[in-house]
C-alpha cells in the first residue's frame, strides 16, 4: 500500500512538472511517446528510492515496478496513437465537400522551422486540397529523415531525378514551395529550381517573398516575376485537379456504407490472417526476382477523388537505368512478375488499404489520374475496390471504356448481394482467367445508349 501511494504520487508529480498533460493527444508524435517512456522510467526509479527509504522494499515484489511501468507506457502511448489516428481519419473523411475540391501536390524546399510550420498549416487548413509529397534539403546528410512525417527525398540538385521517381509512383508535382530565402540558397540550387520552372508547368514559390519579407525589387531579376509566372500558374491551376469532376458524383450506394465498411474490415482482417503464409512467400519470391523494396506504391484518386497510396508487390524492375534513362516496360517485366499479376497475388498488400479505409474489398478499380475520364467521375462516389464488377465481367480483355461503363453500372446498383456475387465470381476469375460476360457489358452499355457488344468482336487483348 505505501508503494502504491508513493508510485502514484511520483508519476503524477513527474508528469505534471514535465508538462505531459498539456500536450493534446491528437497531435502526439514519436518525440512525445519517447518522453512518456523516459518520464515513466524516471518516476518508477523515484518511487523505488522513496519506498526503499521507507521500508526497504520488503513487501514489494521485484517484478511489480516493471509491470507497473510497462502498463503505464502501453496505456498512454496506445491512447495517444489512437487519438491521433482517429483525428487524422476524421479530418480525412469529414472535410469540406470533397466533390468539388481540387487536389494539389507540393514539394517543400528547406529543412527548417518555416518548413515545419508550413506543413503543419497545410495539414490543418487544407488537408483535403494540399498534399505534401516530400521535402528537399540542401545537405545530402538529411536524406531519409522526416519533418512532420513527411520524408526528405533528397537535395535540390537531385530535383529532376526526384520528379522522375515520383512520376513512376503516379505523383505529379504541381508546386514547389521554397521556405529558404533566395539569397541563402546555393547558386546551383536556385538555378535548378528556375530551370524546372521554365521547362515544366510546375510553379516555384518563394515563401519569404509571398509573405512580404523581401523587397519588391529584391532578386526580381533572378526570381521568376509575376508576369513570367502568370501563364505557368494558369496552366498549373488547370491541372491541379488530380481528377476533374463533370458533375457531383452519383450518391447511389451510400445507403449501405456502414454495413459495407464492417464487411470490409472483418473480411480484410480475416484474409490478412489466413493469407499471411502466402504473403510472406510472395514477398520472398519478389525479393529474389526484382530485389528490394518488395512493395511498390502509386498515388491514385480514391473516394471522391482524394489521393491515396495504393500498395502492390513489385513485379517489375526499376524504371530507370544507372544513366537515368527510362527502361521500356516490356524489358522491366519478368516471367515471375507476369505470373503474380495473372494470379492477382501482387494485389495482396491492398488488404492494408482496405483496413485503413482507403479502399473496399469490392468496388471500381482505382485508376491513375490521367486515366480517370471526367464523364465517368461518378465511379469515384464509392471507395475503390480490390476487385469489382468490371474485373469479373471481362477484366483485362475488354476495352477501357467498357470497364468504366461497368463501374458506373455497379455504382448505380451497388448492394451487399451484388458484392457477394462479385466475390464468388472473383474466385472463378482467378482460377479460370478473364472471360467476357457479354450480357453484363450490354446491360451496362444500354444505360449509356450505346450499341451492344457483338460476340464476334470479343477478341482477347494482347
Amino acid at each position: 500500500m505505501p508503494y502504491t501511494f508513493i508510485s502514484v504520487g511520483c508519476v503524477s508529480f513527474v508528469f505534471i512538472v514535465a508538462g505531459v498533460d498539456r500536450t493534446p493527444w491528437r497531435y502526439s508524435s514519436a518525440a512525445d511517446h519517447m518522453q512518456v517512456i523516459v518520464l515513466t522510467v524516471l518516476a518508477m526509479l523515484l518511487a523505488l528510492v522513496l519506498t526503499f527509504a521507507l521500508n526497504r522494499l520488503e513487501p514489494v515484489a521485484r517484478s511489480l515496478p516493471v509491470l507497473q511501468g510497462g502498463l503505464i507506457v502501453s496505456f498512454l502511448i496506445t491512447a495517444r496513437s489512437a487519438a491521433r489516428f482517429w483525428h487524422s481519419r476524421r479530418i480525412h473523411i469529414n472535410g469540406r465537400n470533397p466533390a468539388y475540391e481540387s487536389h494539389e501536390t507540393l514539394l517543400v524546399v528547406g529543412v527548417n522551422t518555416v518548413a515545419e510550420l508550413f506543413i503543419l498549416s497545410a495539414k490543418e487548413l487544407a488537408s483535403q486540397q494540399v498534399q505534401v509529397a516530400g521535402i528537399l534539403a540542401e545537405e545530402s546528410s538529411m536524406r531519409g529523415r522526416a519533418i512532420q512525417q513527411k520524408p526528405v527525398l533528397g537535395t535540390v540538385e537531385e530535383l529532376g531525378d526526384i520528379l522522375q521517381s515520383l512520376e513512376v509512383h503516379g505523383v505529379a508535382v504541381d508546386r514547389i514551395v521554397v521556405t529558404t530565402p533566395a539569397d541563402r540558397l546555393r547558386p546551383c540550387s536556385l538555378d535548378k529550381l528556375l530551370e524546372v520552372e521554365k521547362s515544366s508547368d510546375i510553379v516555384v514559390q518563394f515563401l519569404s517573398e509571398r509573405l512580404g519579407f523581401e523587397g519588391v525589387s529584391q532578386n526580381r531579376s533572378v526570381l521568376s516575376g509575376e508576369e513570367r509566372n502568370s501563364d505557368q500558374r494558369q496552366r498549373a491551376a488547370a491541372r491541379v485537379e488530380g481528377v476533374i469532376y463533370a458533375d457531383r458524383p452519383n450518391d447511389a450506394g451510400k445507403s449501405l456504407p456502414l454495413g459495407k465498411r464492417l464487411v470490409d474490415v472483418f473480411g480484410a482482417a480475416l484474409l490478412a490472417l489466413t493469407l499471411t503464409p502466402i504473403v510472406m512467400l510472395v514477398a520472398f519470391i519478389v525479393a529474389l526476382d526484382v530485389g528490394f523494396p518488395v512493395i511498390f506504391w502509386q498515388q491514385r484518386p480514391g473516394f471522391y477523388g482524394r489521393p491515396f497510396k495504393l500498395y502492390k508487390f513489385r513485379t517489375m524492375r526499376a524504371a530507370h537505368d544507372k544513366h537515368l534513362g527510362r527502361i521500356r516496360d516490356d524489358q522491366r517485366s519478368s516471367a515471375i512478375g507476369q505470373l503474380l499479376r495473372r494470379a492477382r497475388l501482387d494485389e495482396l498488400p491492398q488488404l492494408y488499404n482496405v483496413l485503413v479505409g482507403d479502399m473496399s474489398l469490392i468496388g471500381p478499380r482505382p485508376l491513375l489520374p490521367c486515366d480517370q475520364a471526367p464523364e465517368y467521375a461518378a465511379r469515384l462516389s464509392v471507395r475503390p475496390g480490390i476487385t469489382g464488377w468490371a474485373q469479373v465481367n471481362g477484366g483485362r480483355i475488354i476495352s477501357a471504356s467498357d470497364k468504366l461503363i461497368l463501374d458506373i453500372w455497379y455504382v448505380n446498383n451497388a448492394s451487399l448481394m451484388l458484392d457477394l456475387a462479385i466475390s464468388f465470381r472473383t474466385v472463378r476469375m482467378i482460377l479460370f482467367g478473364d472471360r467476357i460476360n457479354t450480357d453484363a457489358v450490354n446491360q451496362a452499355r444500354s444505360t449509356f445508349g450505346l450499341k451492344p457488344l457483338l460476340r464476334t468482336t470479343m477478341v482477347p487483348a494482347e
